[in-house]
Order: structure tokens, then sequence, then C-alpha cells
């Protein structure tokens, strides 16, 4: 079968439907997984001005890779040691009359040459191939990681969690947030054995997934700031310790406000409403309105109308893309308390 996604179009044996990442195999194209290659191309079209090196170091089907190489003008190597899915690839690339180049090694030992972006695109763990993108990215590069096994990362292998990311992670309403910064504490640690202080500009979580960009710089003063903001959190849960995360921004708020995002993409709505949502992120942790409500013994408020109210009194407050009904607000928990009991009292 032939698809269409972005400028390119694709031959695929089988597709992944559905809202999870589905099985493993040679070629590997999710449906689901389109908003986050929409959203790669958003961030290297805005990053990077010219032509730029660029490494797809998982290429399944090859469609991000190919994406890159034709929507971004980037010079594109494409990399997957699964013969079945380097025909594919191959297959694609005559599909689409690219130049990319493609290659067959051992994506969690070897990468060849240095790239100005490097794409690590997993099944599963980005852990055993950070080590050869550090080894290979340029300064003032950025590296694109994708992690879906939030079960590691959010509480529900808590062992895992702990063997794979060094983090203790407990499973509560804020836990997609927490592991999210669970991964990013432990990519900024395995950074800086490189002497390289990577910097997350934005982050993104898929539902089943987190996707998140760094910008690659060096100096011993940014690698001690980054350090800095990497600790384990206790007053959270009684008894209970969280962490090492990075509590520093998730996202780089000046980065995202001159995001353009073009509309020819599938997702560039959906893209466009995160965009607004990124921009109030960086506040750590959010309030649950249902768990407000419980502690209070009132009815959950209407999120928006919650939201507005807390702005007329001065406060910020957003969405948050980790909770449907979960706030970003730099109001105190006494003040939440105190609207809740007086205007929120149904």
């Amino acid at each position: 079968m032939i698809i269409r996604e972005g400028l390119i179009e694709l031959e695929l044996n089988s597709i992944a439907k559905g809202n999870g990442p589905g099985r493993k195999a040679p070629g590997y194209y999710s449906q689901a997984m389109v908003i986050s290659r929409d959203l790669t191309i958003s961030v290297l079209k805005n990053y990077f001005y010219g032509s730029f090196k660029a490494l797809d170091m998982l290429g399944g089907s090859g469609i991000r890779g190919l994406r890159i190489e034709k929507e971004c003008k980037a010079e594109v190597t494409i990399n997957d040691n699964n013969p079945k899915a380097l025909e594919i690839i191959k297959r694609n690339r005559e599909l689409n009359f690219s130049k990319a180049r493609i290659t067959s090694l051992d994506a969690s030992r070897c990468i060849e040459n240095f790239y100005d972006y490097i794409d690590i695109d997993p099944y599963g763990s980005p852990v055993p191939f950070l080590d050869p993108a550090l080894k290979s990215i340029k300064k003032y590069g950025l590296i694109g990681v994708t992690a879906t096994d939030l079960p590691n990362l959010t509480g529900t292998n808590f062992k895992k969690g702990i063997e794979l990311y060094h983090s203790k992670i407990i499973r509560n309403y804020y836990s997609h947030e927490s592991g999210l910064r669970a991964l990013i504490s432990f990519i900024i640690k395995r950074s800086a054995e490189y002497e390289l202080a990577l910097r997350p500009i934005l982050s993104f979580y898929g539902g089943y997934y987190y996707r998140i960009f760094f910008k690659v710089e060096k100096g011993s003063k940014k690698l001690e700031k980054n350090l800095d903001y990497i600790q384990s959190l206790n007053y959270l849960s009684r008894n209970k310790e969280l962490g090492p995360i990075w509590i520093g921004n998730i996202h780089d708020t000046n980065f995202i406000k001159n995001l353009i995002i073009e509309d020819y993409m599938q997702n560039s709505e959906k893209i466009k409403k995160y965009k607004e949502i990124f921009l109030n992120e960086n506040i750590l942790f959010f309030y649950s309105l249902e768990e407000l409500s419980k502690k209070f013994k009132r009815n959950i408020p209407k999120i928006d109308e919650f939201i507005s109210y807390l702005k007329d009194l001065g406060y910020s407050a957003s969405r948050t893309q980790f909770s449907n009904i979960g706030i970003k607000t730099n109001a105190s928990f006494v003040t939440l308390r105190k609207i809740f009991n007086e205007r929120f009292i149904k």
C-alpha cells in the first residue's frame, strides 16, 4: 500500500494503527506518531537556517529521514541494521527520488561521521542509543529523543525505572510529568560525561511516548548549572522520595514563541494548540482539579472557567499536556483552597 505523509509518499507492508506502539516489525510505521514527525519537521525548520547534516539512527520505513530531507532541505543519512527494513527504506528512497545516504550500522554501537541533528526514535527505551549519538553530535546541534517505555518511566515498573533511568518515580496523577523529567535528567547526566550541556527546547507527551528535543552546548558553567537542576524531591509524598528528576524548564519559551507551524502538515492545528500550552508549562508540576475537588469536598469546576478566574486574580494559569484536568499555576495551595471555598461552592 502507498500512503502520503507530509511531502513524502511511502510504500508499506503494514501500518501500526491505534494509540499504542503496536508490534515491532521491519520497516515499522506508526500512524499515531505522525504528530511526532510533524513536530520534528517544525522544530528543525525553525532551528536550522540553510542546509544541515541529519541522521535518522533507526530508520524503520525511512519516513522520518525522508521527510527531513525533503521538507527541511537537509543532507540525510538513514540507518537501520535490519535487512528487511533496509529493503523498504531503499524502495521508499527510489519512490521519492531521494538522495539520502543509507547505512546498516548497529546504532547502539557505532555511528559514522558528525551530524547537526541526530534523531533517536526507538521501539522502547532510547538508553542504548545515547552514547553513540553523544559522540557524534556537533556543538549547537540538536538531538531528538523518543521513549515509548513509559511504564518504566512513570512508576508502573518501579524497579525497571531505577535500573534504566536511575530514578524513583511515584505512580500518581503527575507521574507523566515526573517520567518526562526523569528522562531529561538521565540524558543530561549522560551527556555531561561527554562534556556536553544539553538543554531541552521542546518536550512533548504523546499519550504513550515522550518526545524531547535537546540543544547541544558546551562549557563548564552550563554543565554545572544543568546538574544543579537535577534533584530528588521528598515533599510531594510523605516518606517517599521522588527522583532524581530535572526541575528546570522543559521548553525554551523564546524558541516556542517563534515556532512557525506550516499549514500543509496533517497535525498543524493540533501543534498550534500545543504551542500555547508549551508557552506556559515550565512551572514544576501541576494541580489536578479532580484531586483538589476530593480534598476540598467540592464538585470539579470547569477547567477553562477556573483558569480564567485565576488569571483575573493576577496569577499565571494554563492547561498542561500531561492531564486534561491539570492546571499549571503559580497560585499556592492555600489560595486554591480559598478559591474553591468561595467561588466554586457547588
